[in-house]
């Protein structure tokens, strides 16, 4: 999984809708927040209004209170009286009350119906700002007094029900909105009928000490005032209804698409269950509980490809999704985990005991999951890596399950264990695959070439170009451990070139050092052989360097026999048509060689070396080396017997009339300056004809 995905299905593992319910928080707090500093700024706004109202007023009574206060009867004089009296009477909507009173709140004279002695709030007199100040007030909290309350004015808590159609008509002669039911003189006298009032008491100093004028303001409501601000305050109320309503359908909406995210990215499409991501999820979340041993198991359904080309890919889809119920099935009791790969592969994860156990656990899930198609031949195949820590990783475990799947061939038992040879070879698989194409062009390839020699006069008579990696970290790599997987992954025809081109240039550069050329056998993979032009591609490789055919060898392995035969026989043709030698390498490595003779028309074959290794019965053996060399010469083929270690093969094929000799009794793979040293002794020479 690359990093990018992985931080994605992370971040969608994370509950991610804190972000957007902290923002519907944010946003009724700041819609609660806007009412709230509107009706505030409005209720204080009248505050302050009524602090600023009449100061005119307030100013005359105090100065009444100064000229005309008698301080020994302590009482006010009569036209003083008088006067204060007008005052409330004809300013009774803003002027409620008047009171002379002493320090200690002592009513010394009354005007108006209220007292200050009846409000709560002069417990807040703060004296020492009094004396600094000269003058305090008090405010009472927004309490509404309903003045008239009959029939014919509106309630403002009935807008809705008794009272609509005068509200409406209100917001059309004011708002231009309604229906037309009253005439402008009702809607007159109802918006300006009084509603509520709101009073403060505001405390002034006189001249006189000890004597305070307490004068109560007072703020009548209007109905049309009261209607705008109620108005006001219900589409506040239904805009954060609405506000409220949305951002809460928005968040549940962000829930559910966050759960269908999560679903499309946990399910496999081919079985509709768990997939790779939500197994690994899963598994870790178990893994990190740690009350069990767990161990990864690969389980594979062998030829699964054929079965789709068989029966169709809907028919494997089927398949996959009856081999994913059924593993549920069987595990789910268990608090185990089972999850489709790709193709044929399951990914199971199971309690480990020990080994024994489990092999006979994996033989029941695959016979299990053979009864789901009775009347099917299924086959089924597992590797298994264990859980060792609760840091281990587990795609890198379900990788190792899968190498040791791999090499199920390899072994008879039901479940084969990963090692770390397995996790070697991948490594080096890696490596070698990583640095392959820089190589090729760093010239880290290097040409080989091993003797041949004739058996009657044993001398150097021909070679085999042979490839060596000299790798600037790994030093020397031995061709078993990279020709392999260059024939796997298909690099073997890149290096087939290079290896053509090599020996060609070699022998072109001999020729014109006047040097007697021997045959050089270059090896074409059988990957080769999938192009119809390969003989014409061989062709111009060689002729690039006007090397003549005869000195190049082209050795094919027996394996390309089993691909298309009549491919490689017209390709074969090809070749011999234009003057190139075909031999064929191994000859009885294989089960088909006598029927290769029958087909292709070869020049030489080279007998296996498995033929002089150490064996039980030599003589029978011996007899059928003999016989196979008397076989080709009948046929006109040469013979070469590779791998010869020791003078009783060379003088056994010599007398069975063998034409040459490779191995390491003679000469092991040399470099090309070592390999001149010995083909072309100080001074000799190549005879015209040997060019030609």
């Amino acid at each position: 999984m690359s990093k990018k995905k992985e931080k994605r299905i992370k971040r969608l593992r994370k509950n991610t809708i804190w972000p957007q319910f902290i923002e519907v928080i944010l946003v009724e707090l700041a819609f609660i927040t806007a009412i709230t500093i509107v009706l505030t700024v409005n209720f204080s706004s009248e505050t302050h209004d009524l602090i600023v109202h009449n100061a005119d007023t307030c100013k005359t009574i105090v100065e009444y209170v100064n000229t005309d206060w008698d301080s020994e009867t302590k009482t006010l004089g009569p036209d003083a009286q008088q006067e204060l009296s007008n005052i409330i009477k004809y300013d009774y909507e803003t002027i409620g009350a008047i009171n002379i009173v002493d320090d200690d709140f002592n009513v010394l004279a009354s005007f108006g119906d209220r007292n200050i002695n009846d409000s709560t709030y002069k417990k807040y007199f703060d004296r020492s700002s009094f004396e600094e100040n000269g003058f305090y007030f008090t405010e009472q909290s927004s309490v509404y007094e309903v003045i008239d309350n009959d029939d014919d004015a509106p309630n403002v808590f009935l807008w809705f029900t008794k009272k609509d159609m005068q509200v409406l008509n209100l917001f059309k002669n004011h708002f231009n909105i309604g229906f037309d039911s009253l005439n402008d003189k009702q809607v007159y006298d109802w918006a300006i009928s009084k509603d509520s009032q709101y009073t403060m008491w505001m405390l002034y100093k006189t001249d006189i000490p000890g004597i305070n004028a307490a004068i109560e303001k007072r703020s009548v409501r209007k109905m049309l005032e009261m209607g705008r601000l109620e108005f006001l305050i219900v589409i506040l109320i239904f805009v954060f209804v609405f506000i409220w309503f949305y951002e809460h359908y928005k968040l549940i909406s962000i829930i559910l698409q966050r759960r269908k995210i999560k679903k499309l990215i946990y399910t496999d499409p081919a079985t509709g269950g768990q997939n790779k991501d939500f197994f690994l999820y899963k598994a870790g979340k178990l893994i990190k509980k740690r009350h069990r041993s767990y161990v990864i198991v690969c389980l594979r359904m062998e030829k699964f490809r054929n079965y789709q080309t068989a029966y169709g890919i809907k028919a494997g889809d089927n398949l996959l999704e009856d081999f994913y119920k059924k593993l549920n099935e069987l595990i789910k009791r268990r608090q185990e985990l089972a999850a489709h790969l790709e193709k044929g592969d399951f990914v199971l994860l199971l309690h480990f005991d020990n080994k024994e156990l489990l092999d006979i656990r994996m033989q029941i899930i695959m016979d299990a999951l053979n009864d789901c198609r009775k009347n099917q031949h299924l086959f089924f195949e597992a590797g298994a890596c264990r859980i060792l820590t609760r840091a281990d990783n587990l795609e890198e475990k379900i990788s190792n399950a899968g190498a040791a799947l791999s090499k199920q061939e390899k072994s008879s038992d039901k479940v084969l264990w990963f090692d770390e040879s397995m996790r070697e070879e991948q490594v080096w698989e890696r490596h070698v695959e990583d640095d392959m194409d820089k190589a090729l062009a760093n010239n880290e390839f290097q040409v080989y070439l091993q003797p041949k020699y004739s058996t009657k006069k044993e001398e150097l008579s021909a070679a085999e170009a042979l490839v060596r990696w000299i790798h600037p970290e790994y030093g020397f790599v031995s061709p078993g451990k990279f020709i392999p997987i260059f024939e796997k992954n298909g690099f073997i025809i890149k290096l087939d070139d290079f290896m053509l081109t090599e020996v060609a240039k070699l022998q072109a550069q001999w020729l014109e050092q006047g040097k007697k050329l021997v045959p050089i056998s270059v090896n074409v993979s059988r990957a080769h052989f999938s192009r119809d032009d390969l003989a014409e591609h061989i062709c111009n490789i060689v002729d690039e360097y006007k090397v003549p055919h005869e000195f190049i060898e082209l050795e094919l392995t027996e394996s390309a026999f089993f691909d298309d035969k009549q491919a490689l026989l017209g390709t074969v043709k090809k070749l011999k048509d234009f003057g190139f030698k075909v031999s064929m390498d191994d000859f009885g490595a294989g089960y088909s060689s006598l029927n290769s003779l029958k087909e292709l028309p070869l020049d030489i074959i080279k007998l296996d070396a498995q033929f002089f290794r150490e064996i039980d019965d030599k003589k029978r053996a011996d007899l059928i080396v003999g016989d196979t060399i008397k076989l080709a010469k009948k046929l006109g083929m040469q013979i070469v017997a590779e791998g010869i270690e020791t003078r009783e093969q060379v003088d056994f094929l010599a007398d069975q009339h063998c034409d040459l000799i490779q191995g390491f009794y003679f000469a092991k793979p040399l470099p090309i300056e070592e390999f001149e040293e010995r083909a072309f002794p100080a001074g000799e020479k190549a005879s015209k004809g040997d060019k030609a």
